[in-house]
């Protein structure tokens, strides 16, 4: 169909929309290789599972999990799903790039008397479908979808499924937004936030163009984060990149008006997150891959 000169069909290509803002996000960010970004953040990561258990759990059970399922993690982590999801399915593949991440997860399986994990450290772009591993009936990312090509990404997702794909993303307030405000504001500049990857509207959009028709639901939490005290506060804030060094100060002072005393000598930072469960099956999809 047209319309004066201009061709009514796909106007909006997502993937490129994608791709650029992810290539903006790492040339401003990333220079080393994932997996030693994510080695280095392994600790914090750890703690951070262990103080919002809960919500794990609230995650779980939005998951369609049963006794005899096989369950692939992309991006597994420290094990902050997979080792509640290790409880209800018959064994889960873990997937990450860090070492140190995943020496984490065989700690927390072993913490949870499991035994029916598989562990692979691999980056998910250098996973081979065809010789690393079967297909799984169930294929998780939670916040790991980091990818250059989201349309890429997406299909391997979905031919490493034989039944379900979920995907855990950013619906837009994320919890150091209100750090990143607080300290633009002090510097007397006006809040843009830093690049950061597209919402999950764009992956919503980047399934339909590919004939992947997705559901969503989206979820809020509160959230919390603990530290030792101020100092440590912000030198996890530079280990994540939140900040700068020349933000260090205005970020002493946020930390110093928001952290709360807890019972054990340690400090608590509480937040409202939100975040959307993106979800579709093979039944009834009308998809083809176009990748090899």
């Amino acid at each position: 169909m047209r319309f004066g000169n201009v061709f009514m069909g796909r106007i909006i290509d997502y993937n490129e929309l994608w791709k650029l803002a992810v290539r903006k996000r790492y040339s401003m960010e990333f220079q080393e290789d994932a997996g030693c970004i994510w080695d280095k953040r392994a600790d914090y990561y750890d703690s951070s599972v262990h103080e919002n258990y809960k919500i794990a759990l609230l995650d779980t059970e939005l998951l369609d999990l049963r006794p005899d399922d096989t369950v692939l993690d992309v991006g597994a982590g420290t094990g902050r799903l997979a080792v509640p999801i290790a409880k209800k399915v018959k064994y889960v593949t873990a997937v990450d790039s860090s070492a140190r991440m995943l020496m984490y997860l065989r700690d927390n399986m072993a913490e949870a008397n499991l035994s029916n994990c598989r562990y692979v450290q691999k980056k998910w772009e250098d996973v081979c479908l065809k010789k690393d591993m079967s297909p799984h009936d169930v294929v998780l990312s939670a916040f790991s979808m980091g990818f250059y090509d989201a349309a890429w990404a997406l299909d391997k997702l979905h031919r490493a499924s034989k039944r379900d794909i979920y995907i855990f993303w950013f619906a837009k307030k994320r919890h150091e937004d209100n750090l990143l405000r607080y300290v633009a504001e002090s510097m007397g500049k006006k809040y843009v936030k830093k690049p950061h990857y597209p919402d999950y509207i764009c992956l919503l959009n980047i399934l339909h163009d590919m004939g992947i028709f997705a559901d969503v639901k989206i979820v809020e939490y509160d959230w919390k984060e603990t530290f030792m005290g101020t100092e440590d506060a912000v030198s996890k804030a530079l280990l994540n990149r939140r900040i700068t060094h020349e933000e260090r100060e205005c970020a002493y002072e946020y930390f110093r008006e928001n952290l709360i005393p807890d019972n054990n000598g340690r400090f608590v930072l509480k937040s409202r997150i939100r975040q959307a469960l993106i979800h579709w099956d093979h039944e009834g999809q009308d998809y083809i891959s176009n990748f090899v």
